[in-house]
């Protein structure tokens, strides 16, 4: 008996299933469906927000990419920057020290050349002096200023000729 279906018991379910379905729908379903609308509106403004944050983050890292690219091109030229000022600072000492060197070696050459002729006439002096004192001792008597002189500009000129 109770799988068969009886008319009566069928109206009053069908009846009852209607009139709960009308009182669920003007109380319940609305509430039911703005919660469901509003609950679809924040996660569709989440998803935009991570979107749009998503697109500023990419927007953000290549901007951080070029300012590092920016950074290390800047780095490298103050290096290259760098060692062409070293290098020229290193080729002005050098220069300067093989000039002072040059001028150092040029005065050495002069004072040598000095010394030189301060040298070889100090020895022209001694030999006059010695060739007179060997010439008045063979002679025996003591030459006067000409004899002297002449003899003096005579021993030179063989000095001379000899060097």
């Amino acid at each position: 008996m109770l799988l068969e279906p009886h008319l009566g018991t069928l109206f009053w379910t069908t009846l009852t299933f209607v009139l709960l379905a009308i009182i669920l729908k003007k109380l319940a379903w609305k509430p039911i469906l703005q919660t469901l609308e509003d609950r679809e509106r924040r996660i569709r403004e989440a998803l935009e927000k991570a979107e749009a944050t998503q697109k500023e983050t990419a927007a953000a890292m290549v901007q951080h990419q070029a300012n590092l690219e920016t950074a290390k091109r800047e780095a490298q030229d103050l290096l290259a920057k760098s060692r062409k000022t070293a290098e020229a600072t290193k080729e002005e000492i050098l220069q300067k020290a093989q000039s002072e060197a040059n001028n150092l070696l040029e005065r050495a050459k002069r004072e040598i050349s000095l010394e030189r002729e301060k040298a070889v006439e100090e020895i022209r002096k001694q030999t006059a002096e010695l060739s007179v004192q060997i010439a008045s001792k063979l002679i025996g008597k003591s030459l006067s200023k000409a004899d002297h002189k002449q003899l003096i500009e005579e021993s030179l000129k063989k000095m001379v000729q000899v060097n």
